[in-house]
């Protein structure tokens, strides 16, 4: 079989090992904030949560750090706009455009820490529940994943089963895993460092002209730049010590960040795992998506995977195809799939915690 059974992974998925879901993640930046006396960072976050809840009718609850980046870009757009208003330059003094600069370097902020929740989170979670997950999938499977963590890879590894990220360069098999987003354990270097650092290659872009004839491409990051996937040994090291590089050996962890638009083209790479993806959901007979919601932040997917639904429904290929969808709000989700993958398509759900969840449900095709 090939690329019979594709499964799409969420945040929803690793929250049964522990880790934080996107309406988590806003304490534990609070908490920088307050360690780091931003005040003004403070402050503007409590007034976007109030507005926020003022727009869903006054109900309160953690915010989703996916909303918080997508509407920041408004709140700086006003904050640019006011600039029109005051009668002096961008730079001098406390400005309207410095206060639009200032939430930028909030969010940039908030997006480097992120690494750090994730690699603290991850060091302390579990992986016996990912394991009932993951003694059920078949060297065949792909699994799409938008998870940055590598919980479901140290569970193949705990069991030695045969996995790989997808890449033509890794000259592999096993269980296809998409990183669709990035994952912490990637490094994107420069092209001239690739070999400083001894990692494996994941990808590196050919380009006929730049490669056989010396075409200066120097402003396409997608060639100038190479993806490495770090070794587990080395990732505390990547991780911790990014702020401390050497001229020799730059790097950058390889996730795409926040909100609703993410610049995957910057993500070296992503453009054959995206192409990957497509190649399995449109040749899969069953899907299963578990703790994956297909939200408004997840647009990418939505537009994309509803191409793919849509080129299958014109070659007659959905009715065969079977959906499960697996979620504490199932139920609730399902409409934000029907829009995707046909109100026709046949979706069951299983409204529950994945660490609930009898795995042997998972059939093999």
């Amino acid at each position: 079989m090939a690329d019979k059974r594709v499964f799409i992974l969420g945040a929803g998925f690793s929250k049964m090992a522990g880790m934080p879901l996107a309406t988590d993640l806003m304490s534990h930046f609070n908490i920088k904030f307050k360690e780091n006396d931003l005040k003004d960072a403070i402050e503007w976050l409590g007034s976007l949560q109030q507005r926020i809840e003022w727009l869903g009718n006054g109900k309160s609850g953690n915010i989703n750090i996916e909303e918080v980046f997508d509407l920041a870009q408004f709140d700086i757009e006003l904050w640019k706009m006011r600039q029109q208003l005051f009668q002096l330059g961008r730079n001098y003094g406390d400005t309207h455009w410095q206060k639009a600069e200032s939430i930028g370097a909030w969010l940039s902020y908030m997006e480097d820490n992120l690494l750090d929740v994730i690699w603290e989170e991850q060091k302390k979670a579990k992986l016996d529940q990912i394991e009932k997950f993951s003694t059920r999938l078949c060297p065949d499977d792909v699994v799409l994943t938008f998870n940055y963590d590598t919980l479901l890879e140290n569970s193949l590894e705990q069991q030695k089963k045969k996995w790989y990220y997808g890449f033509k360069q890794e000259k592999d098999s096993g269980i296809k895993i998409l990183k669709m987003h990035g994952s912490i354990n990637w490094v994107m270097v420069p092209r001239n460092q690739k070999n400083n650092f001894g990692y494996p290659l994941l990808f590196e872009k050919i380009d006929l002209n730049a490669d056989d004839h010396g075409i200066n491409v120097s402003n396409e990051t997608e060639y100038n730049s190479v993806l490495l996937r770090v070794p587990d040994d080395k990732l505390s090291d990547q991780i911790e010590d990014r702020d401390l590089q050497m001229p020799g050996k730059k790097y950058e962890i390889a996730i795409a960040g926040l909100g609703r638009y993410k610049p995957l083209s910057e993500l070296v790479g992503c453009g054959e795992i995206w192409n990957n993806a497509f190649t399995a959901m449109r040749n899969c007979e069953r899907i299963y998506i578990i703790g994956f919601s297909l939200s408004p932040f997840d647009t990418m997917a939505r537009l994309h995977f509803g191409g793919v639904m849509m080129e299958r429904s014109k070659e007659e290929k959905n009715k065969e195809l079977r959906i499960m969808l697996i979620d504490p709000s199932a139920q609730d989700l399902k409409p934000n799939f029907e829009k995707v993958f046909g109100f026709n398509s046949n979706i069951n759900v299983i409204e529950d915690k994945g660490e609930k969840v009898n795995w042997s449900i998972l059939k093999v095709t």
